[in-house]
């Protein structure tokens, strides 16, 4: 494999992980999420407590993606 910008054969390969994590969206919040958890905290203070501490709500994704790395330049590029 060779660089594209200084064409040396000084290369490596590295393996990179990309998480993104994902909430709730603008129309939860908008039209459900402001008055369910408004009744949820007022007239359910305990479950909704248990729920915030040790339950979910939002969504871990994780991607693995590989760059070739030139040792010369520096250059990086998706492999």
């Amino acid at each position: 494999m060779t660089c594209p910008k200084c064409q040396s054969n000084n290369v490596s390969i590295q393996t990179v992980g990309i998480t993104k994590s994902k909430g709730k969206g603008c129309f939860y919040w908008l039209f459900i999420g402001w008055w369910l958890e408004l009744f949820m905290w007022l007239f359910l203070t305990l479950p909704m407590l248990f729920f915030k501490l040790f339950g979910g709500g939002k969504k871990i994704k994780t991607k693995v993606k590989n760059f070739a790395v030139c040792q010369n330049c520096g250059y990086n590029w998706k492999a």
